[in-house]
């Protein structure tokens, strides 16, 4: 047999075919086993199953704890869980751990989780062997315990929890997780002292948004029950300029209702100008905003008010534009200057709001706002408390030149409109609309801010001046509006309290002869103020029906005749209206009806033809609702001989002793004349009119007058038509057909139209 290492030669003694072994002394072999398992002792590279790791885990004087977990690391990869059994702590503290894998003898590290009142621990300890470390002892400690649950009561797994003391900082924690049940029990160090827990969902798409606690001093165990985090879900977008490039490091910023602010976490944009912020359920204003801006750019802050927020929300692309210094004061009508006057903006075209910081004057009544380029309406109201003075919205137009001033802006002298709302039983009615009509004119008073509260009250600086007041409750509400009218105010008027009755809707019909009549005029009077309320008149629709929206209680309701019939109005006095109250009115019949009524365009004329229902008095023609002439009543007839170009409609009404007869209708277009090869229209031929033609071929040039366009009358447009108008300027062509020289219709049908 050759020569081998005494390594290589136990391997090939090893792994030799029986009949090769026989070869080999029996002596021999074990010799060079006993070197081989020498060596391995001698490297540290001895592997072995089974051993075992016992002892005994104590308090601090002594008494044994149960229910300790034990855990097995290789600090080489803490993350690689060693399998071992009896890795819990008896009822007489001790414990007899298998190691259930092949590990290599070295250092390893031993941990200690209690379930107790108790600390956890670890060791380092060398393991080349069966090991008992004896008796080891865990410091006491407090358990700090509860239940998570989110605020639709629903347990919250898998929550993270740190507890930090003003003195001791941040605590290492162990079993710092809430399980399925949203259960947590963790210890801390038994030293009193301030402590903060916080409670956060690690997960990526986070269930819940974090809080923290403040538990005071802490004297011992505590069990914190039932812990409510509010539900939360993601907030994503893009921001970028004006130009579309993303905008990174803008920050975001959340309020709610009171305008607090809601902490959030990683809420910055990315390199990419991405946002993906857990934010709480409920409504809140979002504010994105330049915490760093680049030297010499300023960007205007964007700006989500009220947003309902109860789903997982992509709030799409945000535009932060470059901000220009837009620089004025505020003055009273006498010229003094007002302090604390506030401003908000809003794009003219969209009247989207536009978010400024800095939005109030300062001592001097001066202001220095941030807006963006273009059309901007500002709104400046003045200061909650001093003189009473009128809201002012004025438009601006913002140049990119920083800085520019608008000058002074004045806010009027007013007077307070106030008042409360409640229902019959005396709850208070929110959110009521509310809007001043000017008293002589019937006009709409524009006012800020004067719509009611949550509270059910409302406020309004106005002018002094003579108004009629409307207050529309919320359709849910189930009220009906209210109406004051002549409210004289030239001093503070406090209206006190207005009760809105339930809302109720008058209804039915006007008919003569059991036909409905289309039209006629409804108005309802409130009987306890005399006034008809906007909402108080209609007219009837085709069939005769009628709706009206009111409030319960006795109202006069009138229907006015149909203008020239000479029938009188008919009305229904002090009728209680509640809700689905039906009234019909049956006026006189009218005169027979004219029928059979046709109209055609011969041009130039349009020719008119009926049957008459009765021998009328007389019988009147209007075109497009204009009184075009009055015949005799015998005639079936008539002849437009000035009809004009475009959509006509004719109506013919008979007249029998003063009754009319209902309308009659008939509809038709005129085409309007024109010159052939005058594609523009514009009454003469010229090349332009060739260009036209070439450039309609070509889709870039658009018409009405398609007629006009086609030279040679063959019922198409194509490149024939410009040839033949460039030869007849040119003096090689022929004359173009009729209508030439003068305007007229097409004399040959095809499906061209001149419109």
């Amino acid at each position: 047999m050759r020569f081998l290492e005494p390594v290589s030669l136990l391997i090939h003694l090893l792994s030799a075919q029986e009949e090769d072994m026989k070869m080999v002394p029996h002596l021999l072999r074990i010799v060079y086993l006993s070197v081989i398992t020498w060596l391995c002792l001698m490297t540290g590279n001895l592997y072995a199953q089974n051993w075992t790791i016992s002892g005994t885990v104590v308090d601090a004087v002594g008494n044994p704890i149960s229910g300790v977990d034990l855990d097995l690391i290789d600090p080489l990869s803490p993350t690689t869980v060693i399998p071992i059994t009896g890795d819990t702590s008896a009822v007489d503290g001790s414990f007899l751990i298998s190691i259930n894998t092949t590990i290599a003898a070295g250092n390893y590290l031993l941990q200690f989780e209690p379930s107790t009142a108790h600390l956890p621990d670890e060791i380092d300890i060398n393991l080349n062997g069966n090991l008992n470390i004896g008796s080891h002892a865990l410091a006491s400690g407090w358990l700090i315990s509860g239940t998570v649950v989110n605020t639709a009561g629903t347990p919250a797994s898998g929550v993270d929890i740190d507890i930090r003391g003003d003195q001791a900082g941040w605590l290492d924690l162990v079993g710092d997780n809430t399980n399925t049940l949203g259960e947590f029990s963790v210890a801390i160090p038994a030293i009193i002292d301030e402590y903060r827990i916080t409670f956060a969902d690690t997960a990526l798409d986070a269930a819940v948004f974090p809080i923290e606690i403040d538990l005071g001093l802490l004297f011992g165990n505590t069990n914190l029950g039932i812990v409510e985090m509010p539900i939360a879900h993601t907030l994503t977008g893009l921001v970028v300029d004006e130009d579309g490039v993303p905008l990174p490091g803008i920050d975001m910023n959340l309020y709610d209702s009171a305008g607090v602010t809601v902490e959030l976490f990683n809420d910055d944009t990315d390199l990419q100008g991405a946002f993906s912020v857990v934010v709480p359920e409920g409504i809140f204003t979002v504010r994105h905003r330049d915490v760093s801006p680049t030297p010499g750019i300023e960007r205007v802050n964007h700006e989500i008010a009220d947003l309902s927020i109860f789903s997982n929300l992509d709030l799409g692309t945000i535009v932060m534009p470059i901000g220009y210094h837009v620089q004025g004061t505020v003055a009273g009508s006498a010229g003094e200057l007002i302090a604390g006057a506030d401003f908000d903006a809003k794009y003219a075209a969209t009247g989207l709001p536009i978010s400024i910081s800095s939005d109030t004057t300062d001592v001097t009544g001066s202001f220095d706002l941030l807006l963006p380029e273009g059309n901007i309406i500002l709104e400046v109201d003045p200061p909650l408390t001093g003189q009473v003075r009128v809201s002012k919205q004025i438009q601006v137009s913002i140049a990119p030149v920083s800085p520019v001033s608008i000058g002074q802006i004045i806010l009027d002298d007013g007077v307070t409109v106030s008042g409360s709302f409640t229902d019959s039983s005396g709850n208070p009615v929110p959110s009521v609309d509310v809007e001043f009509y000017l008293f002589s004119t019937g006009q709409v008073y524009e006012t800020l801010h004067e719509n009611g509260n949550q509270a059910g009250t409302f406020s309004a600086n106005v002018h002094t001046n003579d108004y009629n007041l409307t207050f529309t409750p919320p359709v849910a509400s189930g009220l009906g509006p209210f109406f004051l009218m002549n409210v004289e105010c030239y001093s503070a008027r406090d209206l006190g309290t207005l009760v809105l009755s339930p809302a109720a809707t008058l209804s039915g019909s006007v008919t003569s002869s059991g036909v409905g009549l289309e039209g006629i005029q409804i108005t309802a009077v409130d009987m306890a103020s005399g006034a008809t309320p906007p909402w108080g008149s209609t007219t009837t629709q085709a069939g005769g029906g009628y709706s009206l929206t009111l409030t319960e209680g006795i109202w006069s309701v009138t229907a006015t005749a149909p203008p020239g019939t000479g029938l009188t109005d008919l009305s229904e006095l002090n009728l209680a209206v509640s809700q689905g109250t039906m009234l019909n009115f049956e006026f006189p019949n009218l005169a027979p009806s004219i029928t059979n009524l046709t109209c055609t365009f011969d041009d130039p004329v349009v020719n008119l033809s009926w049957s008459n229902g009765t021998v009328y008095d007389w019988i009147s023609i209007t075109r497009n609702g204009i009184p075009l002439t009055t015949i005799t009543g015998d005639q079936v007839s008539f002849t437009d001989s000035m009809p004009g170009s475009g959509a006509m409609q004719y109506s013919v009404t008979g007249n029998v002793l003063g009754v009319d007869s209902p309308e009659a209708f008939c509809d038709l277009t005129i085409p309007r004349p024109f010159i052939r090869c005058d594609s523009d229209l514009g009454g003469n031929i010229t090349i332009s009119d060739a260009i036209n033609v070439l450039s309609y071929l070509f889709a870039s040039y658009g018409t009405t007058c398609t007629d006009a366009m086609d030279c040679n009358d063959s019922g198409a447009i194509n490149i024939a038509d410009p040839v033949m108008l460039l030869n007849f300027l040119f003096g090689t062509g022929p004359l173009p057909s009729a209508p030439y020289p003068n305007a007229g219709q097409d004399p040959t049908p095809d499906n061209l139209d001149c419109n």
